[in-house]
């Protein structure tokens, strides 16, 4: 029967959190990361071993995501510095429309749009560059 006022997450999560005693400073950021990935429920039946291996998976997961956002970020760096390697004049002949640039013609540069803290841009990807949206929107040029 559980306690007056508490829910089955609730339970749950005291449950776990006893679990995870041994995890002290660890705990609340585990425990928060595991509800929002959905697998609070399916740690009641696991072992502390299993619980362990799998925050430390967990963890590796939330480390690996970390650095591809890195790593995207800097490719849109370079993308958007390389951009004007591709990009024309307003009155260019042939020119195409790329948001605030315009992107050359004959070259086959193509436009890519992108999105960076609630603001839209554009640049220009070259002929072997194909356009792609990174992490949180940001606009790549890749191969």
């Amino acid at each position: 029967r559980r306690p007056q006022g508490c829910s089955k997450l609730c339970i749950r999560n005291k449950r776990l959190a006893s679990i995870l005693g041994s995890m002290a400073p660890l705990r609340s950021a585990i425990l928060a990361f595991m509800f929002c990935a959905g697998v609070v429920g399916a740690v009641e039946a696991e072992s502390e071993e299993a619980v362990v291996e799998r925050s430390s998976m967990l963890a590796r997961r939330m480390e690996a995501e970390s650095q591809l956002a890195m790593s995207e970020l800097a490719l849109a760096f370079v993308s958007r510095d390389e951009s004007h390697l591709y990009e024309a004049t307003e009155g260019e002949e042939g020119s195409i429309r790329c948001g605030d640039v315009y992107c050359a013609s004959g070259i086959g540069s193509h436009c890519c749009h992108g999105s960076a803290v609630h603001s839209h841009y554009s640049i220009c990807c070259g002929s072997t560059g194909r356009c792609r949206r990174g992490v949180g929107g940001l606009a790549l040029c890749t191969r």
